[in-house]
């Protein structure tokens, strides 16, 4: 049995696909400082949960229903597990986390992060070997981080910015496994996300309802309008398809690339909205995990282009 399901055509503009890309990066970056933002002022880390969740579950649910008989059995029962690698366990990892780090230091360790994640977890689970040009841009990555974990036990930035980090680190462990297992049961991305956003859903809204500490009821209206809006849509699904859009346009390599300038751009978006303070060690720290970001995205065979049209028309295959 397999699934395919066409969301995108064969031929993109290469410029919308550069827009694309930069849409995902941009959403990406600020994410980590809008959240810091809401969480200590005005809303609860569950509150932002049930509206990146909660929301997002609900955009992706017609989805699924429409192509329920399209799906194979063994991707609905991936789908809990799934889900806390890369839905409410990731999440929750990262929106907790911001209430004890500045909301540069996600944006370094999550997606700055993720490429090391990769590379070990594909290493361990599967004997996945790395390319040395990509294990050098790895090991960069690796330095940036450990500036930065220097820079938190010396409380450069706030006292308890190391338990924050080790969140951020496990948030971005987590979304590593999730990529490597999807790329290796080759399962449609479209469908994963779906699958993860509605279990994802159906876990957080009960909880919320009947565990978590919530300051909805008190929150001004708009401030709840606008966490919608971005955590739900923006963040749960506009930049998914973005980044979807702009790998089939320009190429996966391009898009990591351009991924880089999630730290920096994360950085100053900390700066100017959260108004945490940055150090130079940490400054430091981020210019070099971007820098290893760019150098492991870099195509290992540049004689040999990768097909821009085949990796999110992947087919989900089942074990059968």
């Amino acid at each position: 049995m397999a699934t395919n399901i066409a969301i995108f055509s064969d031929r993109k503009p290469l410029a919308l696909g550069y827009f694309a890309a930069l849409t995902a990066v941009f959403i990406t970056a600020v994410y980590p400082a809008l959240t810091r933002l809401s969480v200590t002022t005005t809303l609860t880390p569950a509150d932002l949960l049930l509206f990146r969740l909660g929301g997002s579950g609900l955009l992706f649910a017609p989805f699924l229903v429409m192509h329920a008989h399209e799906i194979p059995k063994a991707d609905w029962l991936a789908g809990l597990p799934l889900s806390f690698l890369h839905g409410w366990g990731m999440a929750a990892c990262v929106v907790f986390g911001l209430q004890f780090a500045p909301a540069s230091h996600a944006a370094a360790l999550g997606p700055g992060a993720i490429a090391a994640w990769i590379a070990l977890v594909g290493f361990i689970a599967y004997g996945v070997h790395v390319h040395s040009r990509k294990l050098a841009g790895i090991s960069i990555i690796v330095v940036g981080v450990g500036l930065i974990l220097v820079a938190s036990h010396r409380g450069l930035s706030v006292p308890t910015a190391m338990i924050g980090d080790a969140m951020f680190l496990l948030a971005s462990a987590l979304g590593a496994s999730y990529l490597v297992y999807i790329q290796r049961r080759r399962l449609n991305p479209v469908v994963a996300a779906a699958l993860v956003c509605v279990a994802s859903a159906m876990i957080v809204v009960p909880w919320h309802y009947c565990l978590a500490t919530s300051a909805i009821a008190t929150a001004p209206v708009q401030e709840i309008l606008w966490q919608l809006l971005f955590q739900g849509v923006l963040v749960g699904c506009c930049a998914f398809f973005a980044l979807n859009y702009a790998t089939l346009a320009i190429g996966s390599q391009t898009v990591g690339v351009l991924s880089a300038l999630v730290p920096v751009i994360g950085a100053l978006c900390s700066m100017l909205i959260t108004r945490d303070s940055i150090s130079s060690l940490e400054w430091t720290a981020i210019v070099v995990i971007s820098l290893g970001v760019a150098i492991a995205s870099l195509p290992v065979q540049t004689a040999i282009q990768e097909p821009r049209q085949r990796l999110f028309h992947q087919r989900a295959r089942s074990p059968d």
